[in-house]
Order: C-alpha cells, then sequence, then structure tokens
C-alpha cells in the first residue's frame, strides 16, 4: 500500500501563487492595450496601414491571455479545491480515532485545522533599470554594463539558493519572479522621424511651388506624409511587446518553479497537477517568443522608415538646387517655365528619377508594414495552443472528478 505525504502549507501557498498569475495575465492585457494601441487621429500614411494590423495583434494577445488567466484561475480554484479535500479527510480520521478513544475512556481534543500560511514576496524580478531609456552612447553603454554585473551577480546568488534548498529535506513553495516588474511605462526617446516635415520645410519648402508648378502636386507632401505619424508612440508599443514577452517568460518561471517544492506531493492528484504546470510553463514560454517578435517588427518599422527618411532628404536637397536654380531662371522674363528649364540646362526626366527613388524608399517602409503580417499567425499559433491547453486542463480535470 502506498503512502500519501502531503504538505498543506505548500498546497495552500500554490494555490496563492496560481491566484497571483491570473492577476498577472490581466495586467498584461491591461499594459497592451494601453500602451500598444495605436489611435488613428496622429498618424501617418504608413500607421493607417498598420492599424488593422497591430489591432488584430492586440486582439490575439487579448484571447490568449484572458485564456491565460483563466487557466491559471482554473489551476488555483483546484488547487484550494484539493486542499479542502484532504483537510475533509484528515478530520473525519480524526474524529474516527476520538470516537474510538472515548469509547477507551480517553478524551482527545477537538480536531484544529491547518493554518494556511501567507505567500511572500517574489523571489526576483526585472533589473533595476528595467524600460529606463537608454539616452546616449555612453550612457547605455555604462548602463548595460551595470545591468550585466547586476544580472549576472543575482543569477549566481539564486543559483546557489536553488542550489542549497535543493539539498535540503523539504521545499517551500515561493513564487520564483515579480512578473509586474516587467509591465513598466515604456519610455521611447523622440526619433528624428517625427522632425521629418519640419527638416524638410527648412530644404525644401521655399521652392516646392515651383515643383507643384512643372509636376502638378507638391512633392513636399506627398513624400513627407507617410512620415508625419507619431512614432514615438510606435516605439512605446514596440516597448510594451517587449516587456509583455518579458514578463510571460516570468509566467513560465513561476509555473515551472512549482514543480519542485511540490514534486514530494504524493497524494491523489499530485500526478496531474505536476505534468499541468509543466504543460503550463511550456505553454507561457512558447507564447514569449511572437510577443517578442512583434516588438522587433515594429522597432525594425520605426529603424526602416527613419534610414529612409534620411535617404529620402539627401534627395531633397539635390532637388531643391536644380528648383532654385529653375526659380533663378524664371526670374528673367524670357518664356516662362518651359524656357526657364531649358536655358537652365535642367531636365525634367532627371527631376522624375529623383523622385521615383525617393518613392522606392517609401515602398522599403511599405514593404515592411506588410511584413508584419506573419506576426498576426505566429500569434495566432500561440492562442490556439493555449485555448488546447484550457480545453485540455478543463477535460483532465472532469475526468477526475
Amino acid at each position: 500500500m502506498s503512502t500519501i505525504e502531503v504538505d498543506f502549507n505548500n498546497l495552500a501557498l500554490a494555490e496563492q501563487v496560481l491566484e497571483r498569475q491570473g492577476g498577472h495575465s490581466r495586467a498584461m492585457k491591461d499594459h497592451l492595450r494601453q500602451y500598444a494601441t495605436l489611435d488613428a487621429g496622429d498618424m501617418g500614411l504608413i500607421l493607417q496601414m498598420l492599424l488593422p494590423i497591430n489591432e488584430a495583434l492586440l486582439d490575439l494577445a487579448d484571447q490568449a491571455l484572458d485564456l491565460s488567466a483563466r487557466v491559471f484561475d482554473e489551476g488555483a480554484a483546484r488547487m484550494g479545491q484539493t486542499r479542502e479535500t484532504y483537510v475533509e479527510a484528515e478530520r473525519e480520521a480524526h474524529e474516527r480515532i476520538a470516537a474510538v478513544a472515548r469509547q477507551l475512556g480517553v478524551n482527545s481534543p477537538p480536531y484544529s485545522p491547518p493554518a494556511s500560511p501567507a505567500l511572500g514576496a517574489p523571489l526576483n524580478g526585472a533589473p533595476s533599470r528595467y524600460g529606463e531609456p537608454d539616452g546616449n552612447l555612453f550612457n547605455q553603454a555604462f548602463w548595460d554594463g551595470y545591468s550585466a554585473a547586476e544580472w549576472a551577480h543575482e543569477t549566481g546568488q539564486q543559483a546557489g539558493d536553488r542550489v542549497k534548498a535543493g539539498l535540503s529535506g523539504q521545499r517551500t513553495v515561493t513564487e520564483a519572479c515579480d512578473v509586474r516588474s516587467f509591465l513598466v511605462t515604456p519610455h521611447a526617446d523622440d526619433p528624428e522621424i517625427e522632425n521629418v516635415r519640419w527638416s524638410a520645410g527648412v530644404i525644401f519648402g521655399g521652392v516646392d511651388w515651383i515643383f507643384e508648378k512643372l509636376f502638378g502636386y507638391s512633392l513636399l507632401e506627398e513624400i513627407t506624409k507617410p512620415f508625419t505619424g507619431n512614432w514615438t508612440r510606435m516605439k512605446e508599443g514596440a516597448f510594451a511587446w517587449t516587456h509583455t514577452s518579458d514578463a510571460l517568460n516570468g509566467l513560465s518561471q513561476n509555473a515551472a518553479g512549482l514543480l519542485p517544492a511540490m514534486a514530494s506531493w504524493t497524494g491523489k492528484g499530485s500526478e496531474a497537477f505536476l505534468v499541468a504546470a509543466g504543460a503550463v510553463s511550456q505553454a507561457h514560454a512558447v507564447l514569449s517568443g511572437p510577443a517578442g517578435t512583434v516588438s522587433t517588427m515594429l522597432k525594425g518599422l520605426a529603424i526602416a522608415a527613419k534610414e529612409a527618411a534620411k535617404l529620402i532628404l539627401k534627395i531633397l536637397r539635390k532637388i531643391q538646387d536644380r528648383l532654385l536654380v529653375l526659380a533663378a531662371e524664371a526670374a528673367v522674363p524670357v518664356a516662362g517655365w518651359v524656357a526657364a528649364a531649358v536655358t537652365a540646362g535642367i531636365s525634367l526626366v532627371d527631376l522624375t528619377q529623383d523622385v521615383l527613388k525617393a518613392y522606392k524608399y517609401v515602398n522599403i517602409v511599405y514593404d515592411v508594414v506588410s511584413g508584419m503580417v506573419s506576426g498576426i499567425s505566429n500569434l495566432s499559433d500561440s492562442a490556439f495552443r493555449m485555448a488546447d491547453l484550457v480545453e485540455g486542463l478543463a477535460r483532465g480535470a472532469a475526468a477526475r472528478v
């Protein structure tokens, strides 16, 4: 006959750990909605194209995080029910023993249920300067080095603590990671891209009217309006996705962290719990990947747009010089604009080629936005996996009732 080993304290602490993770999942959902939502009111053309893609990504993240919260809430409820079942079984056993003792003339004290300890603070969290803006290169290098040293010190200390805990006779359930320490307010330095219209206006605005006379539209307006959105907000959204990815890894750590302390539990439901905890940990580790990918794509889009803007400004300077010559020639009353172009030796074909080259860089940025559709597929796959996990755990629990 196998023995049953139950630690009531660990069962109570595991329930509290699971409850906290459900709250963390909902906090992550709020974090993404607050900082990664892009408003159409202050977006340029490229960001207008990004809006439906970004909204689809946020909807999928909402679904996945809702399912994540359900997994942890259900797990906490099941753990509480399991603990109560064990307490009730112990109460019944005590009463039966007390009844026999009374027949023998011995009075036993009344049953005293085990107390529920309070879960302490998480063991670790985000680095002390997590989420702060990089600043200039020297500050960034210093704080990157500082954070690396801090991480190495904490990791070494945690590894030592784990070895000691592993050698001890009894492990106590703890929360490994402070998930919400990663959900800080995103801080994005103002990118140069926001000043493209202003810069182009100084260089080109004074003679853009000449181009409009020649071609029938304003080059400054056509070329720069895709870049006049609030790019700082987009970078903040990218950081919000990074924070969420890191927080999902924290959830994975916390689920996996339950395994060592709960491994000695050999009562009913113990094996199912250990399998479920491992599956939940893996599911959240997998989900963190697409969230990180979305962040990388948004950051890449900001970089591509910035570089495209720089190249376009160079072209605008070149066109400006030609238009200034046209303006000077046109000031002499010869034969109007066409004559001015001829006498200045300026070819409209050359201007057209320069404009097409500028449009090419705009198209590159559009291609980057279009490529973000792949992020929807990756995040969708992870959401489906989380849905399968919820269904599997629910069916498994129902089968064992």
